[in-house]
């Protein structure tokens, strides 16, 4: 079991407000610090600057949308387009009523907090091990100014509730909204566990998030958005992302040279493997499997479905593993604990480490995440599945709830 002094974590807070803090000053400084490239988060000031001049649904226009991009510092050519549902252009509505740099640290340095709160909550004597898993992640998910932490908060706020057997589960579950292809498996879980208040919650969350944007921003707004998700679909099939930065088997298929087909099939294959084993945990949850691991199974199903999944929306893959660290730390081998480490690193860091090969000439890489994510996938499974019991002892919702 992993063990950090006291001035290690404080170290690392340290590091992260650091790389928060640079992040800002290369916001305000863009020429001195030799911004090389748009973040996310750029795309989101742009959004919300494009909602306070009344012109969002130009931003689901790709031609409009790219047009405003050049002039901004650090433009390389990049694809950034937009295709969020109409509810997270309610999240990122407020950020340009601030500076950019301010924004950034707001919104990156306050669902950072969440996300590592949530977290520690649900890993409880484990959290060290869990830390030290995803920092790699972490680091990544600041470079790139992206949401992932939110949803990751979402994903943990879940969790807690519904393991308390609470209703309320489904709210941030609704909230998800926000970015709904992620959490296909959590609403998987949700119907197989027969959760229905937390469903009926749920939908009636999503409702409220859409109708909220829909008084915000105009009924206009879901063609709008409709066309930029199909505007989206195409430009994945005709190769227009970078794919060694994507997580899924579909990016893994394609860079390994198949065509749009043949790499959907394979991507299907898997995700729907991972299905069946989701279902076949429903049927034993109720006698062997715990709550905790099959509702953890849910959250890993919600990494491997979506062919549209990048490195840093894999926030929520420190979820499962908070929920699972219990049960790793008492039935994981040497081994397989070793596995895990370096598979959440690579997961985490194998994207900038292939953007710095491409740089230097070496060729495009493959996208490994995905294989590396269906393996870790596999060796949880192994652990959580070793003997036909696992019990209340290795992970109890009580013993969670104690906690608080």
């Amino acid at each position: 079991m992993i063990r950090l002094k006291p001035v290690t974590i404080l170290m690392i807070c340290a590091l992260l407000a650091a790389m928060i803090g640079y992040m800002a000053l290369e916001l305000v400084a863009p020429v001195a610090l030799g911004k090389e490239k748009i973040s996310d988060f750029d795309v989101f000031y742009l959004v919300s600057t494009m909602i306070r001049e009344g012109n969002l649904y130009a931003a689901y226009d790709p031609q409009v949308f790219l047009a405003r991009q050049p002039g901004m510092p650090g433009y390389d050519g990049t694809l950034l387009i937009w295709s969020y549902p109409p509810p997270f252009d309610l999240v990122v509505a407020p950020l340009s009523l601030v500076p950019d740099w301010l924004g950034y640290i707001l919104f990156m340095g306050g669902t950072l907090t969440a996300y590592l709160l949530v977290l520690r909550k649900i890993a409880g004597e484990n959290w060290h091990a869990v830390l030290v898993a995803f920092l790699p992640l972490i680091a990544l998910i600041l470079r790139a100014g992206q949401n992932s932490f939110l949803i990751g908060t979402l994903f943990g706020l879940t969790a807690l509730l519904a393991l308390r057997k609470s209703r309320w589960a489904g709210v941030p579950l609704g909230l998800m909204a926000i970015k709904p292809h992620l959490a296909l498996g959590v609403g998987l879980w949700a119907l197989l566990d027969r959760r229905w208040s937390v469903v009926a919650i749920s939908l009636c969350t999503v409702g409220a998030a859409c109708g909220l944007a829909t008084l915000a921003f105009g009924t206009g707004v879901w063609p709008a958005a409709l066309d930029g998700i199909r505007g989206t679909g195409k430009t994945l099939q005709d190769g227009g992302f970078i794919l060694y930065r994507m997580s899924s088997v579909y990016a893994l298929a394609a860079s390994l040279g198949a065509g749009p087909k043949l790499a959907l099939a394979l991507h299907g294959a898997v995700a729907l493997s991972a299905l069946v084993a989701l279902l076949s945990m429903a049927l034993t949850a109720r006698t062997g499997v715990s709550g905790r691991v099959f509702m953890a199974a849910g959250i890993f199903l919600s990494c491997l479905i979506s062919p549209y999944n990048y490195d840093y929306d894999l926030a929520m893959l420190g979820i499962a593993a908070a929920m699972l660290s219990e049960g790793i730390a008492a039935r994981a081998t040497r081994a397989e604990k070793v596995f895990l480490m370096v598979g959440f690193w690579i997961i985490g860091g194998y994207g900038l480490v292939a953007s710095q090969i491409e740089s230097l000439g070496y060729g495009t890489p493959p996208a490994l995440s995905g294989l590396i994510l269906t393996a870790v996938g596999v060796c949880l499974w192994r652990i959580t599945t070793r003997d036909t019991e696992m019990t209340e002892q290795v992970a109890r919702p009580e013993t969670l709830a104690s906690q608080g």
